[in-house]
């Protein structure tokens, strides 16, 4: 698994697959490279445009029609943005949040993780690709935009969620309707901080997983995902999740339960269909956990939309919050 969580190590991986010579020879006589220049139809209108991404700059479709995706976070953004995607990566249908899940499931899949089907994109004929610059992407980036024009958004562990849909948008010329999603967005902090914010602010929250380290969970920061909704929300941190470093996570024993006695409030990652995700459910079996204030008050808050790559996944987070507060 990747050493960051951030960086998809919530999903199966497996090794790179390897790329036959003979279809990228075709996908380059197809679809041309990343590098080519902007170029205007004859009606005087631009076919291409160039965009800023984690490779620098690339030439692309003004109005892609067949984009794939390699990564999630970029998935899921383009379902907000109503596009249909010719192609997406598996990361597991149990990591799905479930407003998409039903057209994950209707789209041909081309990557397990780092193990990448370059035949099987090229044969898609994408006019563009799209993901997130996560270290199994970046090696294959050279590969991918052999095939077609490829724009990943930037990643790094301290970057808000929102740099991924944001750079999602600019790849795909769809800045109008991100912007409606950001207002809808704004819209939910504003509603819920309105009604629950004496709650939010008297409240300790804290932020974990369940870790892939043997006999251990992950405690992550108030720069992390949801901690930075929280944050949003005008949250007082517990302990566990204040003391961890910013672009941090901590990885501690389960037998730890007791790092987050000053919790009034837990927020864990959970499966789709509301199960515990990644173990974390070998931490709430213990009778430490178990006795702790949070758990024996039910506030334990899990959310299948723990690690956001969308706007919509980001309200979805804001949601389980208020639902938890409404108990």
């Amino acid at each position: 698994m990747p050493s960051s969580p951030l960086a998809g190590a919530l999903r199966p991986r497996r090794l790179l697959t390897a790329v036959a010579a003979t279809a990228m020879a075709l996908a380059l006589a197809a679809c041309g490279s990343s590098s080519s220049s902007s170029t205007t139809a004859a009606s005087g209108k631009a076919t291409s445009r160039a965009v800023a991404t984690a490779h620098g700059k690339v030439s692309v479709p003004t109005h892609p029609l067949r984009i794939v995706s390699v990564h999630s976070w970029a998935t899921e953004s383009l379902f907000d943005l109503g596009l249909k995607p010719v192609g997406v990566e598996n990361c597991g249908e149990t990591y799905v949040p479930p407003r998409y899940l039903k057209r994950w499931k209707a789209t041909p899949k081309v990557t397990t993780g780092a193990d990448i089907d370059y035949e099987e994109i090229a044969k898609l004929r994408p006019d563009l690709i799209v993901g997130v610059d996560v270290p199994y992407l970046s090696k294959a980036y050279k590969k991918l935009s052999a095939i077609a024009p490829t724009t990943f958004a930037p990643f790094k562990d301290t970057a808000t969620w929102a740099v991924y849909p944001d750079a999602t948008a600019e790849f795909v010329n769809r800045t109008t309707q991100l912007a409606a999603l950001k207002q809808k967005y704004e819209d939910r902090i504003a509603a819920v901080r309105k009604t629950y914010g004496t709650q939010l602010a008297a409240a300790r929250w804290d932020v974990i997983q369940g870790g892939f380290d043997n006999g251990n969970y992950w405690i992550y920061g108030a720069d992390s995902p949801v901690g930075a909704i929280l944050t949003q929300l005008g949250v007082h941190f517990g302990s566990a999740t204040a003391a961890v470093a910013k672009g941090d996570t901590k990885s501690v024993s389960y037998e730890r339960a007791d790092l987050l006695k000053d919790a009034d409030y837990v927020v864990y990652y959970t499966n789709n269909d509301g199960s515990p995700a990644n173990n974390i459910q070998k931490l709430f079996a213990l009778q430490a956990c178990k006795d702790l204030p949070v758990a024996k008050s039910g506030h334990l808050v899990g959310t299948s939309d723990f690690l956001p790559g969308s706007y919509s996944d980001a309200i979805g987070v804001v949601d389980s919050l208020a639902k938890a507060l409404q108990k």
